[in-house]
């Protein structure tokens, strides 16, 4: 099976926080702890797909082959993730590699979400991937070991209208397992294009010329 570990690793597990990659169709920013604005976008376990191994770990309800909704954070199989509004999160489930699918009811041109407790195990690492013209183009990542339960509002920016983003989350390299919990995904969409103010004028004008040339045709009848 096709490993995007395999491919990443040495760059992810360069010195520093983060590896900087070619500029893509999409750019990722960390954000602050506050939450980011948008239009809020349900998150389904039909969005994600097992593209690696199932998971295994203490965190894994059932056999670990696709993600769960969770929304206890004190639970035993939490692990110390959560969602920092109080709702729901998906859970990763362990697996190493995992495709998301992004849909909303509109075109959006951006999107946010919170990753929490990513990349908390030894010799493991996080990267995240962006489908770009058929190819999975790496466009953010972790590189240095973080504490149990941490948080990450990411903001990723298309430079354009979309209607579908797909991602690829890979983590852990080796034996065991690293999971991670997605949540309080929102888009931003395409704000209307203004009619310019001579346009609108030019309009009027002609429903106003339109007006008076039927008024002369009355007349004349």
């Amino acid at each position: 099976m096709y490993s995007m570990a395999s491919v990443f690793a040495p760059a992810i597990l360069a010195a520093g926080s983060f590896v900087a990659f070619p500029a893509a169709a999409a750019t990722v920013t960390v954000l602050d702890s506050n939450q980011p604005s948008g239009t809020a976008i349900d998150l389904a376990v039909a969005d994600f797909e097992r593209i690696g191994n199932c998971g295994g770990g203490g965190s894994v309800v059932g056999d670990g082959c696709a993600v769960v909704a969770k929304a206890n954070p004190k639970a035993a199989h939490a692990f110390g993730r959560f969602d920092p509004l109080g709702h729901y999160w998906i859970d990763s489930q362990d697996i190493n590699e995992l495709k998301w699918t992004v849909r909303a009811p509109q075109a959006f041109t951006s999107l946010s979400f919170a990753l929490t407790d990513a990349h908390d195990q030894p010799n493991s690492f996080f990267t995240m991937s962006y489908m770009d013209n058929g190819t999975w183009t790496p466009i953010w990542n972790i590189a240095t070991r973080k504490n149990n339960g941490n948080l990450y509002w990411l903001s990723v920016d298309f430079g354009k209208a979309v209607n579908e983003a797909v991602f690829l989350f890979s983590t852990k390299v080796g034996a065991g397992y690293d999971g991670y919990g997605i949540s309080t995904a929102q888009v931003n969409s395409p704000a209307p294009v203004p009619v310019p103010p001579a346009a609108l004028l030019l309009g009027s004008g002609a429903l106003v010329m339109a007006g008076l040339g039927r008024r002369r045709r009355k007349g004349r009848g």
